[in-house]
């Protein structure tokens, strides 16, 4: 995070008051956003997924690197401010330490989710039912293609997310 607060120094500030709306699901934008100060909660088809209160988080780095819509809204949880990296495709391909920050907090944030998704394979072994398709859903997963992919599910082919 503190590389990204590094790279943040010197660019255009963006405020926002409490409930403003950062990001939207589906927008599309070449910008990147570092916080600065204050909490933002990420949202999906309005479940809350999680709060972002760490100085020097990245909000729209996925969107960029994959190059497809925003896939959350993101909303001030309280007055907070950004820094604004505009025209972020072109900086994330030519600046190299942007890169390589950006490539780390990923890999950080990956590490944390199949730890944890590990944690409940264990916990759930054994049990029958939704909980006990952990390994297959995890399996599933991993075996994936590295492509674009949709998610859905055979109750719900068409999930509003």
């Amino acid at each position: 995070m503190q590389e990204l607060l590094a790279l943040a120094e010197g660019l255009p500030r963006r405020t926002l008051a409490p409930g403003e709306q950062l990001v939207g699901d589906g927008d599309i934008a070449d910008v990147l956003y570092v916080l600065l100060e204050g909490a933002l909660r990420i949202e999906k088809a309005g479940v809350a997924i999680t709060t972002v209160a760490e100085p020097g988080a990245c909000i729209g780095e996925m969107s960029l690197l994959l190059d497809i819509p925003a896939t959350t809204d993101v909303v001030a949880l309280e007055a907070s401010v950004v820094a604004v990296a505009d025209d972020a495709r072109r900086r994330i391909d030519e600046d190299q330490v942007l890169s390589l920050a950006l490539a780390r907090m990923l890999a950080s944030r990956l590490h944390l989710m199949t730890t944890y998704l590990a944690d409940l394979k264990n916990q759930y072994a054994e049990h029958e039912g939704g909980l006990g398709m952990v390994d297959k859903v995890l399996g599933s997963l991993m075996r994936s293609p590295t492509t674009r992919t949709r998610l859905a599910s055979e109750r719900d082919p068409h999930p509003e997310y």
